[in-house]
């Protein structure tokens, strides 16, 4: 279980994307996103020239094969050719067979036969039916969208000034068997209805329900379904549209003692109308609803509820306020865990931690994502990945929509400040003094302080992960598998950073009079996230100008391959193995 949840959390290229990209077939808006997990991932790419290489030998099977055919093909036309010169010039009357001959005898084939026409044409017009159908059965909505519009059904409509009673009878079907349960509410949810005296296979099956987080006062409750979705760590949601203008939410799960559940809903209005769980045990409860009344309010039905004395006995007050909304359930450390870290893996498997304003907070009920994306699409794409995470909630606008909001009056906007550097850098220094060509060092120059950039905030994300979640003993073993794929994703990306470092500094040619450190000289007391802000100023120094400092290029690079050397040496040194298995089992 753990390895398929660490498979899970890794979010690999799956078999289908990989064939696709070997043989040409991927769609170019997935083409970008492919190459970069491709990039950043080394066991995608293992499987990647695995595949390659298989498609290389069914390739070179399949042209062998075809040179084979060819050759026998041409073989055969040889003899065809030796056969036709063998035969006589002149061949008798009654051994040709004329034309008119053959169509009197065998009746003759007409050009296009009627029947034949009309019944392609009603193939071909089938296929197209059947092929829009399918299209039309997968709906363009989520299975959040349509739980919060079905849970408008369960609250009453406590504004309503009438006083009427709602009555719902549904049907409650086992495989063994069918009962029918008439549920009543006051529509202003002020009284609450009787409770009913249930018999001993009722009261069963009342017990089996509520494991599945179903009511037996509210069987088809959305609210009791959104809750039982959300809790589960692992699931798989399927909305699929079903004759009679019906919406079906299926909602799988690999643990617990419910397989799967489904809501039907109406795609008019939402109403709930069936709901079906599927026991880990193979048992089957389904319940769907055979009549749903607003009746108004009479002595008969007000002997249904509770009078004022009982209600007074049970500490309910009359009259009963509105219900607001419950507040979600405080989680505990370990669910927090296994949230913030879900989300920082999924916002690292998207790209959205390096260069996007996207930041994670943590709190008692969850973990929430805030920020600023440049495209509605690129917003779309992250609040789609996390919204599939459980106890997280995205806050997420972009600058598209910031920009057709109207500002308000008074309200400054469009206003940009720019700072001019007045002042030769040390490089640009460095190069006119030795008689080099300074324009290629825009270029170069940002592009080494973009790497000083990734290398900071790389060193910042691993030290805050090692600090907050490595060191402590009561992360689960879920939390501890997605904490390995990020260190290990970072200390990946952070050694690559460091390397086109490296790379650039030797492209600008500096007289540099350091040499490698020996390791034993390496102070390991100094936190990575430091060492990394120090090479960032450095840079900043030699490629910006930065820093106010009249210090020679020779200098500043000297220090900066120093630094470079440590940050090395640190990053190799970073311990990404999971924690021990009996530690974990112990756990379980």
């Amino acid at each position: 279980m753990i390895r398929e949840l660490h498979s899970f959390l890794r979010g690999h290229l799956s078999d289908g994307e990989l064939s696709l990209l070997i043989t040409g077939g991927l769609p170019s808006r997935k083409q970008a996103r492919v190459e970069r997990h491709l990039a950043a991932c080394s066991a995608c790419r293992a499987r990647c020239d695995r595949f390659e290489d298989v498609f290389s030998q069914v390739k070179a099977y399949h042209i062998r094969r075809t040179m084979a055919d060819r050759l026998d093909d041409r073989a055969r036309r040889a003899r065809l050719v030796a056969q036709l010169y063998q035969m006589p010039d002149d061949v008798p009357d009654t051994e040709v067979q004329r034309p008119e001959k053959a169509r009197a005898q065998y009746g003759g084939l007409l050009p296009m036969n009627p029947i034949l026409v009309s019944g392609f044409f009603l193939a071909v017009a089938s296929i197209a039916c059947v092929f829009l159908w399918m299209q039309q059965s997968k709906p363009d909505i989520t299975s959040n969208t349509l739980l919060v519009r079905a849970e408008a059904w369960d609250t009453p409509a406590a504004h309503e000034s009438a006083p009427r009673v709602i009555r719902q009878i549904v049907k409650i079907a086992t495989r063994d068997k069918t009962l029918k349960h008439t549920i009543y509410r006051d529509v202003q949810g002020k009284r609450k209805a009787k409770e009913e005296r249930l018999t001993g296979g009722e009261d069963l099956l009342r017990r089996r329900l509520a494991e599945a987080y179903v009511s037996w006062d509210a069987p088809l409750s959305a609210t009791s379904y959104q809750d039982w979705h959300d809790g589960q760590r692992v699931r798989a949601d399927q909305i699929q549209r079903s004759p009679g203008h019906l919406l079906v939410l299926t909602t799988t799960t690999p643990n617990g003692v419910v397989a799967a559940q489904s809501l039907t809903v109406r795609d008019t209005d939402f109403h709930p109308v069936r709901r079906t769980v599927l026991f880990r045990d193979k048992e089957t409860v389904e319940i769907a609803e055979l009549d749903y009344s607003v009746l108004p309010w009479t002595p008969a039905a007000s002997s249904l509820f509770q009078s004022e004395e009982e209600m007074r006995a049970d500490g309910l007050t009359r009259p009963q306020p509105p219900r607001g909304p419950i507040p979600p359930p405080l989680l505990t450390e370990e669910q927090l865990d296994e949230a913030e870290l879900s989300t920082r893996l999924t916002l690292n498997r998207l790209h959205a931690d390096t260069g996007e304003q996207i930041e994670v907070a943590r709190g008692s009920h969850g973990v929430e994502v805030r920020g600023i994306t440049d495209t509605k699409e690129r917003k779309h794409e992250l609040e789609a990945e996390l919204h599939m995470l459980p106890h997280v909630a995205a806050s997420i606008t972009s600058i598209e929509e910031m920009k057709a909001k109207p500002s308000e009056p008074g309200e400054l906007s469009g206003v940009q400040v720019m700072e001019m550097q007045t002042r030769a850098t040390p490089l640009e220094t460095y190069y006119l003094a030795h008689g080099r060509n300074v324009a290629p060092l825009g270029d170069l120059a940002q592009r080494l302080f973009n790497s000083a950039f990734a290398i900071n905030l790389e060193s910042r994300a691993i030290d805050d992960l090692q600090q907050r979640f490595s060191e402590r003993d009561g992360i689960s073993s879920v939390a501890s598998a997605t904490l390995t794929d990020l260190l290990f994703t970072h200390k990946h990306k952070l050694l690559a950073s460091i390397a086109d470092e490296e790379q650039l500094l030797a492209k600008a040619q500096i007289e540099v009079s350091h040499s490698k450190q020996d390791t034993s000289t390496h102070d390991a007391g100094v936190p990575l996230a430091t060492r990394a802000e120090q090479n960032l100023a450095l840079t900043r120094e030699l490629a910006l100008g930065k820093g106010g400092s009249s210090r020679s290029a020779e200098a500043i690079a000297s220090e900066l391959a120093a630094s470079m050397d440590e940050l090395n040496l640190q990053a190799h040194a970073i311990q990404v193995a999971p924690q021990d298995s009996t530690k974990l089992d112990k756990r379980k």
